[in-house]
């Protein structure tokens, strides 16, 4: 894992374990911070916008950090690199999310997160959109849908097999954005 992210290393990052909730924004009395929101209602702040009136959003991510310290909010984990999306994968976590500390709020940061790969039957077709609806291979569970682009909604049909990729299971069962296994240029399609 090291190896993959020795390129971000230093100390001009910040590294937080993604977590399995939905981006939320929290109005406190005094502020506006926002972070994930878990299915159990606990919230883990990761920035602040806004403290006592004041716009943080141009302020480089170190301060807006500082300020959001201030507040004792319950935080994502913390730590560097490669070492520490290892050990959040193997607690089960969904990986991590590296951003610059010089940053204002807005400037794209990067998710380092576990891939699974998925056997689905192909059980709808939508036309309309290109995708299709997909099933778990054995069980025929649903497992949501999932766009095919580049001519790859042409290839299949009703019953067809795939690889698929994706960030693993939601809480429902569906794949988190799911995609075509890219191994190999024809290795997402087994059979018609």
């Amino acid at each position: 894992m090291e190896t993959g992210l020795r390129w971000l290393a230093g100390n001009g990052w910040r590294y937080e374990e993604k977590m399995d909730g939905r981006f939320h924004v929290e109005e406190l009395p005094h502020a506006t911070v926002v972070g994930e929101l878990m299915r159990d209602g606990r919230f883990f702040a990761f920035d602040a916008l806004c403290y006592n009136g004041q716009d943080l959003r141009s302020l480089p991510l170190c301060e807006r950090l500082t300020v959001l310290d201030s507040m004792n909010l319950p935080r994502p984990a913390s730590g560097s690199g490669g070492a520490f999306l290892a050990s959040v994968l193997a607690a089960g976590g969904e990986g991590v999310v590296a951003k610059r500390l010089d940053a204002p709020w807005g400037v794209p940061f990067y998710k380092c997160k576990r891939t699974q790969v998925f056997y689905c039957r192909v059980t709808g077709l939508d036309h309309s959109t290109g995708g299709v609806m997909l099933a778990d291979r054995d069980t025929l569970q649903p497992r949501g849908k999932m766009p095919l682009r580049g001519g790859k909604f042409e290839q299949v049909q009703l019953g067809s097999l795939l690889k698929v990729e994706a960030f693993g299971l939601t809480a429902r069962g569906l794949l988190r954005e799911a995609r075509p296994d890219h191994d190999t240029p024809g290795s997402w399609l087994l059979s018609i």
